[in-house]
């Protein structure tokens, strides 16, 4: 899940899963708590929930992303109110949307996976557009992670086509592995992976990990145009 500001840009994308969504024959829930900050200060609070299961036999997952950001700086305000929802089937995301308000403008984004294509219908300032992306010119979206599975072996990077649905838009993105590390949470480890992510639009280290059924993401340090920000986990319970 993504989340934008003017000066810098908070990107979220939080306990999905990508090519293998492994049944566990009952429904699964992960709720993760997050509180974003900038320059030391505490601007937001981001809560996950992520639900795999099966429909009509085939494993799917859906997510929510809810976000609350308040940014007032000399130099810069902004205010953020939004949920992101979408579903994962198989290998492809197949329903995304985003709605709240930002600065005072309304978010209202719907996108879906239909006749080969993912096409996005935006609404804003008393009009509608479309964006249609063919399915053929990305290799996965930003909602699937794909660094936390990545084969890095032998290999410095490795370069994506991915569909940035922030954007609405294929970029070239680049993953280098920088370790492997251990993450603590509520006084307990859990093992992943730091990689470091950029394309044109943005440039972040991931602290995450796959367990083999769940892509979940502990922290995030990233820079945007003019500051810098960190989205760090605070608590995960996971049930079924």
């Amino acid at each position: 899940m993504l989340y934008r500001c003017k000066c810098f840009t908070i990107v979220v994308v939080l306990c999905l899963v990508p090519a293998c969504i492994h049944s566990a024959g009952t429904n699964t829930k992960t709720v993760a708590h997050y509180k974003v900050s900038s320059m030391g200060f505490i601007i937001g609070e981001i809560t996950t929930t992520q639900r795999i299961a099966e429909d009509g036999g085939v494993p799917s997952l859906d997510f929510e992303t809810k976000a609350a950001v308040k940014a007032s700086f000399l130099w810069m305000g902004h205010h953020k109110d939004t949920v992101e929802k979408g579903t994962i089937r198989k290998r492809d995301l197949v329903s995304y949307s985003r709605k709240g308000r930002e600065n005072g403008a309304t978010i209202d984004i719907e996108g879906r996976l239909e006749n080969s294509s993912f096409r996005f219908d935006v609404r804003e300032q008393g009009g509608a557009r479309s964006v249609i992306i063919p399915r053929s010119s990305y290799d996965c979206t930003t909602m699937e992670c794909p660094e936390a599975r990545l084969d890095f072996s032998g290999k410095a990077e490795v370069a994506l086509r991915v569909l940035d649905v922030e954007k609405m838009a294929v970029v070239k993105r680049d993953y280098r592995l920088v370790r492997t590390a251990q993450y603590t949470v509520d006084g307990k480890e859990y093992p992943c992976r730091i990689v470091d992510y950029s394309d044109r639009n943005k440039k972040a280290r991931r602290w995450i990990t796959w367990d083999g059924s769940t892509v979940m993401m502990y922290r995030q340090d990233g820079r945007g145009e003019k500051d810098s920000y960190s989205v760090r986990v605070t608590s995960v319970n996971k049930e079924t």
